[in-house]
């Protein structure tokens, strides 16, 4: 499901939608789909959170939400959605980083292997091989490993209120801040929903519902009945599904290199998502994701 929010992006742009308006509208109303169903399943006091979760929520929104869905949907716009998925899950290899540095996780060799294969791949990707015919800007993909940069913040983020909080009641609060921050982001362009097709409209509720509130559900009951390397390896079809839907219905150009570039990434992330230990309840891989 989600390796076809690239190409419905695709679809909007060529409408002249904006970036900053279409990420605000899926944030807002996803937010409004989720936060429906919580009430109706949960009530209202399980919204009861303490004043310094609220802080780690807010970032998670922050980082794992607002500034993912910008970076990741503006490296759609500006390079191919096969690039802008490969580039995304780099994910894992940043959050190995990030866990070593902030939390002090123990950096095994499979580890090290996954960012060597993630580094290498991005290379290729990329490619840094010909510098002079690189396959995206600098800038662009600057703005892709941001991308995942901030997707890999939301469990770092997320890790100090796991064990206090559920993760409907995560979800719920991150992505209504995300939501927030994207609205501002969104206000000076938002005419440029004004005036689509019907059928538009209902692409934009596909990704703000279906893709958010129903994939989150999918995702939630698969990880519960999944082992953690069947999750890992079955999330990277993601970008296969991507990389595929562009060239085929896109025409989006995918060389031999980029392909045996986008492989070594997305083996690397599954090799740095896949636990040979069972993990902590309130380690990193214990917090669910959002898309």
């Amino acid at each position: 499901m989600w390796g076809t929010l690239g190409f419905l992006a695709k679809l909007l742009y060529a409408q002249g939608v904006s970036f900053e308006a279409l990420v605000a509208f899926r944030a807002v109303f996803g937010w409004l789909a989720v936060a429906g169903f919580f009430l109706a399943t949960q009530g209202v006091r399980n919204l009861r959170v303490g004043r310094r979760d609220l802080v780690f929520l807010f970032f998670m929104g922050l980082f794992g939400v607002a500034g993912f869905y910008l970076f990741y949907f503006y490296t759609v716009r500006e390079s191919t959605i096969g690039t802008a998925a490969i580039l995304l899950y780099s994910f894992p290899a940043m959050v190995v980083v990030l866990a070593r540095i902030f939390l002090g996780e123990r950096l095994s060799p499979p580890k090290v292997l996954a960012l060597v294969l993630t580094v290498a791949g991005i290379f290729l990707v990329a490619g840094a091989y010909d510098p002079a015919n690189l396959e995206v800007s600098f800038f662009v993909l600057t703005t892709g490993l941001l991308a995942a940069l901030c997707f890999g913040l939301y469990p770092v983020f997320g890790k100090p209120v796991t064990g206090r909080m559920n993760p409907s009641t995560i979800l719920c609060y991150a992505l209504g801040f995300g939501a927030a921050v994207l609205l501002v982001f969104a206000v000076p362009t938002l005419d440029t929903l004004a005036g689509l097709p019907p059928g538009y409209y209902a692409l934009l509720l596909l990704m703000a519902v279906a893709h958010t509130a129903l994939g989150y559900a999918l995702y939630t009951f698969g990880i519960r009945r999944l082992e953690a390397g069947q999750a890992a390896i079955i999330a990277t079809m993601e970008a296969v599904v991507a990389g595929i839907l562009g060239v085929t219905l896109l025409g989006e150009e995918m060389t031999f290199l980029k392909v045996l570039g986008g492989l070594l990434v997305l083996s690397g992330a599954a090799l740095a998502q896949i636990r040979f230990r069972k993990p902590h309840p309130r380690s990193l891989d214990a917090i669910p994701r959002q898309r």
